[in-house]
């Protein structure tokens, strides 16, 4: 089934009084999944916690997706937020992202902790 996916959201608490939001994805991304999956993304980074993606239960990702995650990384560029990706280790998410070089563009860890992490010292 196309667009099968679900949302989630968390807020960490962050040293320093401040918190880190946690938009958890499980499922597929595809095309049909894909703009509602941008419009959450926007959302996320509307406000001034860094945002934690954690796409670790997401079992498959198309170019749909990605180009919602280089859109909001051209709106990252114009605000302080930071996001962090977490992918599951060895996953084909994880190994997609890399080969299409969006290693460089995000950070892409493998847990919360380790993300949860850059982004307290960012």
């Amino acid at each position: 089934m196309s667009g099968v996916y679900e949302l989630r959201e968390e807020l960490l608490e962050r040293a320093v009084a401040r918190r880190i939001r946690v938009i958890a994805i499980s499922g597929e991304l595809d095309m049909a999944a894909a703009p509602a999956f941008e419009r959450a993304l926007f959302d996320s980074v509307d406000g001034d916690e860094p945002v934690i993606l954690d796409l670790s239960q997401v079992s498959f990702m198309d170019s749909t997706a990605i180009g919602a995650l280089l859109a909001v990384r051209r709106r990252l560029q114009l605000r302080p937020s930071r996001l962090a990706i977490v992918c599951a280790p060895g996953s084909e998410i994880e190994r997609t992202l890399d080969y299409m070089g969006l290693d460089a563009a995000f950070s892409i860890v493998q847990s919360r902790p380790q993300a949860a992490t850059e982004l307290a010292n960012a």
